[in-house]
Protein backbone atom coordinates (compact mmCIF):
# COMPACT_ATOMS: atom_id res chain seq x y z
CA UNK A 1 0.00 0.00 0.00
CA UNK A 2 2.69 2.25 0.89
CA UNK A 3 6.07 1.74 -1.47
CA UNK A 4 9.19 4.07 -1.58
CA UNK A 5 12.17 3.19 -4.65
CA UNK A 6 15.73 5.19 -4.40
CA UNK A 7 13.97 7.93 -2.84
CA UNK A 8 16.22 11.19 -2.10
CA UNK A 9 14.83 14.53 -0.37
CA UNK A 10 16.28 17.30 1.27
CA UNK A 11 14.60 19.78 3.37
CA UNK A 12 17.27 21.58 5.72
CA UNK A 13 18.18 20.15 8.03
CA UNK A 14 16.93 16.79 7.24
CA UNK A 15 17.49 14.72 4.31
CA UNK A 16 16.95 11.54 2.77
CA UNK A 17 19.70 9.14 0.89
CA UNK A 18 17.97 6.44 -1.62
CA UNK A 19 15.42 4.97 0.71
CA UNK A 20 13.49 1.81 -0.68
CA UNK A 21 11.06 0.33 1.76
CA UNK A 22 7.65 -0.70 1.53
CA UNK A 23 4.21 -1.51 3.76
CA UNK A 24 1.39 -3.09 4.13
CA UNK A 25 -2.13 -3.02 6.23
CA UNK A 26 -0.54 -2.65 9.66
CA UNK A 27 1.22 -0.68 12.26
CA UNK A 28 4.94 0.44 11.22
CA UNK A 29 7.90 2.92 13.07
CA UNK A 30 10.42 4.94 11.79
CA UNK A 31 12.85 5.18 13.97
CA UNK A 32 15.66 8.41 14.41
CA UNK A 33 16.03 11.55 15.77
CA UNK A 34 14.30 14.12 14.34
CA UNK A 35 17.17 15.29 11.83
CA UNK A 36 18.01 11.65 10.62
CA UNK A 37 14.69 12.22 8.42
CA UNK A 38 11.65 10.52 10.05
CA UNK A 39 9.30 13.33 9.74
CA UNK A 40 10.46 13.91 6.01
CA UNK A 41 9.83 10.83 5.20
CA UNK A 42 6.36 11.41 6.09
CA UNK A 43 5.63 14.61 4.39
CA UNK A 44 6.93 12.67 1.00
CA UNK A 45 4.13 9.53 2.06
CA UNK A 46 1.32 12.72 2.47
CA UNK A 47 2.41 14.11 -0.61
CA UNK A 48 3.43 17.34 0.81
CA UNK A 49 7.07 17.21 -0.34
CA UNK A 50 8.70 15.99 -3.93
CA UNK A 51 11.39 13.96 -3.72
CA UNK A 52 14.20 15.12 -5.79
CA UNK A 53 14.73 11.17 -6.68
CA UNK A 54 13.03 8.13 -6.74
CA UNK A 55 9.36 6.96 -6.91
CA UNK A 56 6.59 6.72 -4.26
CA UNK A 57 3.11 4.88 -4.85
CA UNK A 58 0.83 4.96 -1.74
CA UNK A 59 -2.46 2.90 -2.71
CA UNK A 60 -1.52 2.08 -6.03
CA UNK A 61 -0.90 6.15 -7.18
CA UNK A 62 1.27 9.41 -6.42
CA UNK A 63 0.40 10.51 -3.36
CA UNK A 64 -0.58 13.65 -4.55
CA UNK A 65 -3.63 12.44 -6.32
CA UNK A 66 -6.43 13.76 -5.36
CA UNK A 67 -8.36 10.60 -4.79
CA UNK A 68 -5.04 9.22 -2.43
CA UNK A 69 -5.18 12.47 -0.34
CA UNK A 70 -8.42 12.07 0.80
CA UNK A 71 -7.51 8.79 1.96
CA UNK A 72 -4.04 9.40 3.77
CA UNK A 73 -4.33 11.54 7.56
CA UNK A 74 -0.99 13.27 8.33
CA UNK A 75 -0.59 14.18 11.92
CA UNK A 76 2.62 16.27 11.89
CA UNK A 77 4.66 17.58 15.54
CA UNK A 78 2.73 20.55 15.06
CA UNK A 79 -0.50 20.62 13.66
CA UNK A 80 -2.04 23.44 11.87
CA UNK A 81 -5.79 24.00 12.66
CA UNK A 82 -8.43 26.83 11.85
CA UNK A 83 -7.72 29.34 14.72
CA UNK A 84 -11.12 31.12 14.40
CA UNK A 85 -13.10 27.84 14.42
CA UNK A 86 -14.21 25.69 17.14
CA UNK A 87 -13.60 21.94 17.58
CA UNK A 88 -16.24 20.69 16.33
CA UNK A 89 -16.33 22.54 13.35
CA UNK A 90 -12.98 21.83 12.40
CA UNK A 91 -13.92 18.15 12.31
CA UNK A 92 -16.92 18.64 10.12
CA UNK A 93 -14.76 20.46 7.74
CA UNK A 94 -12.04 18.06 7.71
CA UNK A 95 -14.91 15.34 7.48
CA UNK A 96 -16.55 17.32 4.30
CA UNK A 97 -13.03 17.43 2.64
CA UNK A 98 -12.52 13.87 2.96
CA UNK A 99 -15.95 13.57 1.51
CA UNK A 100 -17.28 11.68 4.76
CA UNK A 101 -21.04 11.59 6.26
CA UNK A 102 -21.15 14.03 8.82
CA UNK A 103 -20.88 12.49 12.78
CA UNK A 104 -21.00 13.47 15.79
CA UNK A 105 -17.89 15.11 16.71
CA UNK A 106 -18.01 14.67 20.23
CA UNK A 107 -18.15 11.31 20.08
CA UNK A 108 -15.20 10.94 17.88
CA UNK A 109 -13.21 12.93 19.99
CA UNK A 110 -14.43 10.18 22.94
CA UNK A 111 -12.27 7.61 21.92
CA UNK A 112 -8.98 9.90 22.83
CA UNK A 113 -11.41 11.12 25.90
CA UNK A 114 -11.46 14.38 24.82
CA UNK A 115 -14.80 15.11 24.22
CA UNK A 116 -15.11 17.75 26.22
CA UNK A 117 -13.15 19.75 23.94
CA UNK A 118 -15.98 19.87 21.20
CA UNK A 119 -17.12 23.24 21.90
CA UNK A 120 -14.13 25.25 22.69
CA UNK A 121 -12.43 27.55 20.09
CA UNK A 122 -9.06 25.94 18.55
CA UNK A 123 -7.12 29.15 19.60
CA UNK A 124 -7.94 28.47 23.38
CA UNK A 125 -6.46 25.00 22.92
CA UNK A 126 -3.13 24.15 24.35
CA UNK A 127 -0.42 22.81 22.27
CA UNK A 128 -1.39 18.94 24.07
CA UNK A 129 -4.97 19.52 23.30
CA UNK A 130 -4.44 20.61 19.56
CA UNK A 131 -2.40 17.62 18.71
CA UNK A 132 -5.11 15.58 20.13
CA UNK A 133 -7.76 16.67 18.66
CA UNK A 134 -5.81 16.54 14.98
CA UNK A 135 -4.97 12.71 16.53
CA UNK A 136 -8.71 11.88 17.28
CA UNK A 137 -9.55 13.69 13.63
CA UNK A 138 -7.28 11.08 11.83
CA UNK A 139 -8.19 8.13 14.15
CA UNK A 140 -11.89 8.55 13.85
CA UNK A 141 -11.56 9.49 9.95
CA UNK A 142 -13.69 6.50 8.24
CA UNK A 143 -12.45 7.16 4.67
CA UNK A 144 -8.40 7.25 5.90
CA UNK A 145 -6.43 3.62 4.94
CA UNK A 146 -3.17 5.56 5.44
CA UNK A 147 -2.11 7.04 8.82
CA UNK A 148 1.08 9.46 9.00
CA UNK A 149 2.07 10.08 12.34
CA UNK A 150 5.15 12.43 14.30
CA UNK A 151 5.06 11.02 17.40
CA UNK A 152 2.25 10.32 18.60
CA UNK A 153 2.47 9.89 22.23
CA UNK A 154 4.75 12.86 23.41
CA UNK A 155 3.25 16.38 23.48
CA UNK A 156 -0.23 15.43 23.78
CA UNK A 157 -2.87 15.64 26.43
CA UNK A 158 -3.03 14.03 29.33
CA UNK A 159 -6.59 12.69 28.84
CA UNK A 160 -5.89 11.25 25.46
CA UNK A 161 -1.76 9.84 25.97
CA UNK A 162 -3.30 6.46 27.55
CA UNK A 163 -5.73 5.87 24.61
CA UNK A 164 -3.27 6.20 21.66
CA UNK A 165 -1.88 3.20 21.22
CA UNK A 166 -5.04 1.03 20.79
CA UNK A 167 -6.75 3.48 18.76
CA UNK A 168 -3.87 3.31 16.51
CA UNK A 169 -3.67 -0.60 16.91
CA UNK A 170 -7.10 -0.99 16.22
CA UNK A 171 -7.28 0.81 13.11
CA UNK A 172 -4.41 -1.43 11.80
CA UNK A 173 -6.49 -4.48 12.58
CA UNK A 174 -9.04 -2.83 10.40
CA UNK A 175 -6.99 -2.80 7.58
CA UNK A 176 -5.40 0.69 7.52
CA UNK A 177 -1.51 1.23 6.96
CA UNK A 178 -0.43 2.77 9.94
CA UNK A 179 3.11 4.58 9.92
CA UNK A 180 4.55 6.75 12.98
CA UNK A 181 8.01 8.76 13.60
CA UNK A 182 9.70 8.66 16.73
CA UNK A 183 12.69 9.05 18.95
CA UNK A 184 12.14 6.54 20.89
CA UNK A 185 13.02 2.58 21.11
CA UNK A 186 9.88 1.94 23.86
CA UNK A 187 7.58 4.20 22.04
CA UNK A 188 8.46 1.83 18.53
CA UNK A 189 7.84 -1.28 20.20
CA UNK A 190 4.20 0.30 22.03
CA UNK A 191 3.15 1.33 18.57
CA UNK A 192 4.14 -1.20 15.90
CA UNK A 193 5.21 -4.37 14.97
CA UNK A 194 8.07 -3.60 12.91
CA UNK A 195 10.51 -0.73 12.28
CA UNK A 196 12.26 1.07 10.12
CA UNK A 197 15.85 2.89 11.70
CA UNK A 198 16.96 5.75 10.11
CA UNK A 199 20.49 7.38 10.64
CA UNK A 200 21.44 10.81 8.66
CA UNK A 201 18.63 9.86 6.37
CA UNK A 202 19.88 6.27 6.10
CA UNK A 203 17.99 2.59 6.72
CA UNK A 204 20.37 0.99 8.76
CA UNK A 205 18.38 -1.49 10.08
CA UNK A 206 14.72 -3.00 9.21
CA UNK A 207 12.57 -6.04 10.89
CA UNK A 208 10.68 -6.85 13.63
CA UNK A 209 10.20 -4.75 16.86
CA UNK A 210 11.89 -7.16 18.93
CA UNK A 211 14.91 -8.51 16.67
CA UNK A 212 15.99 -4.70 15.72
CA UNK A 213 15.63 -3.98 19.02
CA UNK A 214 17.57 -6.89 20.23
CA UNK A 215 20.12 -6.29 17.56
CA UNK A 216 20.90 -2.45 18.59
CA UNK A 217 21.38 -3.40 22.14
CA UNK A 218 23.81 -5.90 21.56
CA UNK A 219 26.21 -2.99 20.68
CA UNK A 220 26.15 -1.47 23.80
CA UNK A 221 28.08 -3.14 26.67
CA UNK A 222 26.59 -2.65 29.91
CA UNK A 223 23.70 -0.54 28.79
CA UNK A 224 24.40 3.34 27.58
CA UNK A 225 25.18 6.01 29.73
CA UNK A 226 23.68 9.13 29.56
CA UNK A 227 25.14 13.02 30.57
CA UNK A 228 22.48 15.49 30.71
CA UNK A 229 23.67 19.17 32.01
CA UNK A 230 21.47 21.40 33.50
CA UNK A 231 22.00 24.96 34.73
CA UNK A 232 18.68 24.90 36.97
CA UNK A 233 19.86 22.82 40.25
CA UNK A 234 15.79 22.16 40.70
CA UNK A 235 15.04 21.44 37.30
CA UNK A 236 18.40 18.89 37.63
CA UNK A 237 16.20 16.69 41.00
CA UNK A 238 13.04 17.12 38.99
CA UNK A 239 15.02 14.58 36.32
CA UNK A 240 16.57 12.51 38.41
CA UNK A 241 13.46 11.53 40.11
CA UNK A 242 11.77 10.97 36.72
CA UNK A 243 14.78 8.78 35.61
CA UNK A 244 15.00 7.01 39.44
CA UNK A 245 11.20 5.84 37.93
CA UNK A 246 12.16 4.08 34.67
CA UNK A 247 12.73 0.34 34.56
CA UNK A 248 15.00 0.59 31.91
CA UNK A 249 17.32 2.72 34.42
CA UNK A 250 19.98 1.26 36.42
CA UNK A 251 21.09 3.86 37.90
Amino acid sequence: MIALEGVSARQAPMALASVSLSWEAGAHAIVGARIDGGPLLLAIVAGLTTPRAGRVRVLGAAPTDAGVRRQVAFVPFEPSLPEAMRVREVMALAAAVRQEPARDEAKRLAILGIEALVDRKVHSLSRGEARAVALAEAVTSANVRVLLLDEPLVAIDARAVGRVTEALRARARDGCVVVVATGSMRDAGELADDLVMLRAGAIVGQGACADVLAASGAHVAGGAHLRVILQDAGGAAALIAALADEIDVEG
